[in-house]
């Protein structure tokens, strides 16, 4: 399960500034570097050849070469610093940058294990804008400030549903939770189709909202003691995922499945078995597109799997953040997916996805994309409760019929590209055409999502092996065209 990183730009006049001076003296910071460098080597060399003449000039050309080049350096580095105007919140903490209203407080990465108190003042002040975000930090006497003015309405709502979902346990007072309902009120007036406000609020909902069943609470120790949750990453339905250390070291995602009393005690052992028995074989997997599963146990009455932590954004949110992606990304993608599939389905027996979304692809640092969240957890929890495993558009016909087969997770690649296309979801249960949303998609790339996602399984390609050599011809042909 990808982390997700929240980004909102943080406009601040007075580094705007600075940074425009050192834009604008760049022709004197940035050619003084390479001429000092190479005085300093040019009298450190003469130096080294004639050690007995006197020193007094060459040792001052060094110290004035050296002052000179400490200077860019540090010109440079500011431009950098300065250039980096967003604040960036994760499951992990908070990334400042360089504020004036921080010059007693040091900006950079804050761990939410840091911060003691999250308040808004002044407290007396009627106009948001007038106000600051004032985050309380152990051990430091100046309390990091951000200043309101700086955010837009749907930004600082945005900022506090993050600090909400992430800095739950934190001590807040009164006055956050009450700029958080001023900010709802005041987006709720702007009339967009789906704002940026919108999207995170799914987002939390897809991940943070309670569940069906009683989650497990941070701090909590599971199998034999090795293994200590964190925190929460997702949940839904009777499952959720965590966040957890094992060995007091190394971060790992555990997915937790849970079989409701009611159910029938026949199903009850006839899924934990078939959980098992997938359990084991998802270890043997060895491909660099998939998630490794490292163990799976059980304790108190509970099933879990234990999977590698990967550090990247799922495909959804790409979307939802920049929109309808580029073909020639988007066959890079379905290149690199298709060879997933072909791993997976020539496993004897083969191993059929059944949730194949863009929630459960992740683009990682790196580039490459990987496939997560698979297999057994959810057949598991499928077979107990009698539900259906898989996003409603982006099921085959068949599977919804339960009989998923390999070209079951060909129709949610269809799907999937559709959605990378054109940013809206599929119609359920239908062939999906990106012209029609994106009428500018090459013919060869639509025809491909359209005879992937044909209702019947063999109008579809066959098999993800004859689906690569397709994908490789649109991948030239779009680099002949750049």
């Amino acid at each position: 399960m990808a982390d997700l990183t929240v980004r909102i730009d943080y406009h601040s006049p007075a580094r705007n500034l600075a940074l425009a001076a050192l834009n604008l003296s760049f022709p004197l910071w940035g050619l003084v570097m390479p001429v000092a460098g190479i005085v300093f080597l040019i009298q450190s060399m003469h130096w080294l050849l004639y050690p007995t003449q006197a020193l007094n000039t060459e040792g001052r050309a060094i110290a004035i070469a050296l002052a000179c080049l400490f200077f860019s350096l540090g010109c440079l580095t500011l431009r950098w610093r300065l250039g980096r105007n967003s604040l960036l919140v994760d499951n992990n903490g908070i990334q400042i940058p360089i504020l004036p209203e921080n010059m007693t407080a040091a900006s950079g990465f804050i761990p939410w294990s840091s911060i003691t108190k999250i308040g808004i003042y002044p407290a007396g002040e009627s106009d948001w804008q007038k106000r600051s975000l004032v985050l309380f930090r152990e051990g430091k006497k100046s309390p990091c400030r951000m200043n309101l003015n700086r955010l837009k309405p749907e930004q600082l709502e945005q900022l506090l549903l993050s600090l909400d979902a992430w800095g739950g346990e934190l001590e807040k007072e009164d006055s956050v939770g009450d700029m958080q309902q001023q900010m709802r009120a005041l987006t709720a007036t702007t009339q967009i189709e789906m704002s940026y406000t919108d999207m995170w609020e799914e987002e939390l909902r897809r991940r943070f909202l309670s569940t069906a069943f009683l989650p497990i609470e941070p701090g909590s120790i599971l199998r034999d003691g090795t293994l200590k949750i964190m925190r929460q990453l997702a949940m839904g339905g009777l499952s959720a995922v965590y966040l957890a250390q094992l060995d007091n070291k190394d971060l790992v995602v555990v997915k937790e499945a849970v079989i409701p009393d009611d159910a029938v005690e026949s199903i009850k052992k006839k899924a934990q078995e078939m959980f098992e028995r997938e359990a084991q074989f998802l270890m043997k997997l060895d491909h660099p597109g998939i998630v490794r599963v490292l163990d799976y146990f059980a304790d108190s009455g509970r099933h879990y799997l234990m999977l590698e932590h990967i550090n990247g954004q799922d495909t959804r949110q790409l979307v939802k953040q920049n929109g309808a992606q580029k073909e020639s990304t988007v066959v890079t993608w379905a290149l690199e997916i298709a060879a997933t599939l072909k791993y997976l389905h020539e496993q004897d027996p083969p191993i059929v996805h059944r949730d194949l979304t863009p929630d459960n692809l992740v683009l990682r640092e790196d580039g490459s994309i990987m496939v997560i969240d698979f297999g057994a957890a959810n057949e598991f929890i499928g077979t107990a409760t009698g539900t259906l495993v898989g996003k409603q558009a982006y099921i085959a016909p068949e599977q919804l019929r339960g009989k998923a087969v390999t070209q079951s997770d060909l129709y949610s690649l269809g799907c999937t590209l559709y959605y990378y296309l054109t940013g809206k979801e599929p119609e359920a249960l239908s062939t999906s055409d990106p012209r029609t949303e994106k009428p500018d998609t090459s013919a060869e790339l639509a025809e491909l999502v359209i005879t992937l996602t044909q209702m019947e399984t063999e109008d579809r390609y066959q098999s993800a092996k004859q689906l690569i050599p397709v994908l490789k011809m649109l991948a030239a042909a779009q680099a002949a065209l750049r």
